[in-house]
């Protein structure tokens, strides 16, 4: 026969043990809510006047060299041109950065961010990003950018960009 001690300790450790996978529970959904909280706190840039700035740069696609970027779109040549460009590129930049601390969730990210418009943009611009880098001695320029493109790229790898040739 099972005496009241025994059941009482037994009623005690599934009290515990319920208490443990409640409060795990609570953890886990404050931190999904925290990090949604920060990336919709990070990116508010999502109106009718981003929209029209991602659809302009996502057009800039009129060069070769990042030469050429720079006579028809850069800071001197077309200066509002190019503080679009810089706009939308910050704006991806914070987003991998995001990623890269793991302050959001990738599947987050990616309907924040379609993966085919993270495609896209890194693989229009990363010659006059890689050219920043390179000659212009930027070494530490759009590294969150390229991580959240390496990420998606990941994810998605049936995607093909127009202005890209696939071996």
């Amino acid at each position: 026969m099972v005496s009241l001690e025994v059941i009482a300790i037994l009623l005690s450790g599934i009290g515990i043990t319920t208490s443990l996978f409640y409060y795990s529970n609570v953890l886990t959904n404050t931190n999904k809510a925290r990090q949604r909280d920060t990336v919709f706190q990070k990116l508010q840039g999502f109106n009718l006047e981003y929209s029209k700035t991602y659809v302009e740069v996502a057009s800039y696609t009129d060069w070769k060299t990042p030469d050429e970027f720079r006579e028809k779109y850069g800071r001197i040549t077309n200066p509002e041109a190019y503080a679009k460009y810089l706009y939308i590129n910050r704006v991806y930049e914070l987003a991998g950065i995001l990623l890269m601390e793991k302050m959001a969730d990738p599947e987050l990210l990616f309907r924040l961010y379609p993966y085919g418009a993270v495609i896209s943009l890194w693989e229009t611009f990363s010659p006059l990003i890689l050219d920043q880098r390179n000659i212009r001695k930027n070494p530490g320029r759009n590294l969150a950018f390229e991580f959240l493109y390496n990420e998606a790229r990941k994810r998605y790898p049936e995607i093909r960009h127009r202005n890209v040739e696939y071996t």
